[in-house]
């Protein structure tokens, strides 16, 4: 039966959203990305620490491997004043764990015999003796110690803000 130009108990379909479901869609979005982009962007600072602690292990990983295959000891000189520390390659690569991120500084090297020179010898093992701590911070606050110990043995730990 036909009334008015339709079915009888047929509904009239419609396609599309309206004008307010998409102003609602759009205002979901907004409040998820506001809350979202501070949590990535605290991820990126983190991120940056981390990555710049990681390539310090290396370089010291690369050392130790170094002064056993070479059958030599190799030292890695850190300077507090400016941040940087001087790695054997050759002609003596000067490196900075700024080169990921500029609020990245090393604020603290604590040697066991009070120095800033790490020296890796023929067995691996280092000189200074003891447990020797390297620390990192970023423009958060966040940081990471890198610890040498007498053995060699390489380890970081995280404090994340």
């Amino acid at each position: 039966m036909i009334e008015n130009g339709r079915e009888k108990g047929s509904m009239n379909h419609q396609k599309g959203f309206t004008m307010l479901e998409g102003v609602m869609v759009f205002a979901i979005i907004a409040i998820v990305a506001a809350i979202a982009v501070p949590q990535f962007r605290k991820m990126a600072i983190n991120g940056n620490l981390k990555a710049a602690a990681k390539d310090m292990v290396s370089d010291f990983s690369y050392m130790r491997e170094r002064a056993i295959s070479e059958n030599t000891s190799l030292s890695i000189f850190f300077d507090t004043t400016h941040h940087t520390y001087t790695v054997p390659y050759p002609g003596g690569k000067v490196k900075t764990p700024a080169s990921f991120s500029s609020d990245i500084n090393i604020t603290g090297v604590n040697f066991t015999d009070g120095g800033t020179t790490l020296t890796f010898q023929t067995r691996g093992t280092i000189s200074p003796p003891g447990t020797n701590t390297i620390t990192l911070t970023n423009g958060r606050g966040s940081t990471a110690t890198i610890t040498v110990l007498t053995a060699g043995r390489i380890y970081v730990q995280y404090s994340l803000q």
